[in-house]
C-alpha cells in the first residue's frame, strides 16, 4: 500500500540508515517533509520504501530520495511509488499544462527511470552534481 504525505521522520531515518545515506538534521528534515510531497510503501505494516518530490510550486520539481529496503528491491515497489508520485503531480495540473520533473539517478539506475519517460539531457548537464553545505 502506498500513502502520500504520511512519511514520518523515524521512517525516513530508518530508510536512510539501511542504505548508509547521510542523515539531515531533524529540524531540516521536518521542514523538508512539510514542504514536499512524499510517497511511502507499506508492506505488512512496515515502511519499506519512500520517494520524494520537491517543487518550486510551479512548473519545475525534482524527484529524490527514492529508496526501497535492499531485501525488498526488485519487486516493483519503487516503480509503484514513482507512478503514484507522477499521478499525484499530474492530478494537480490544469488542461494542457506541463511541469518539468528532474531527478539525479543513482549510478546504474538510468534504465529504471527511463521506463517512466525520463531522458538524459546532456545539453543541460553531463552529470548531476551535489554538495553538502555545513555551517
Amino acid at each position: 500500500m502506498i500513502e502520500i504525505n504520511k512519511l514520518t521522520i523515524e521512517e525516513y531515518y530508518k530508510l536512510l540508515d539501511a542504505l548508509e545515506w547521510k542523515r539531515p538534521s531533524e529540524r531540516l528534515l521536518k521542514i523538508g517533509l512539510e514542504n514536499g510531497i512524499n510517497a511511502k510503501y507499506i508492506l505488512d505494516g512496515e515502511t519499506i520504501g519512500m520517494a520524494r518530490y520537491v517543487s518550486d510550486g510551479g512548473y519545475s520539481g525534482l524527484i529524490m530520495d527514492v529508496i526501497v529496503l535492499p531485501e525488498h528491491q526488485g519487486n516493483g515497489y519503487g516503480t509503484q511509488m514513482i507512478e503514484k508520485l507522477i499521478d499525484y503531480i499530474k492530478s494537480n495540473l490544469e488542461e494542457n499544462e506541463e511541469v518539468m520533473i528532474q531527478l539525479l539517478s543513482a549510478p546504474g539506475k538510468q534504465d529504471f527511470y527511463s521506463k517512466f519517460g525520463f531522458k538524459v539531457k546532456r545539453e543541460v548537464a553531463e552529470d548531476g552534481m551535489y554538495m553538502w553545505l555545513k555551517k
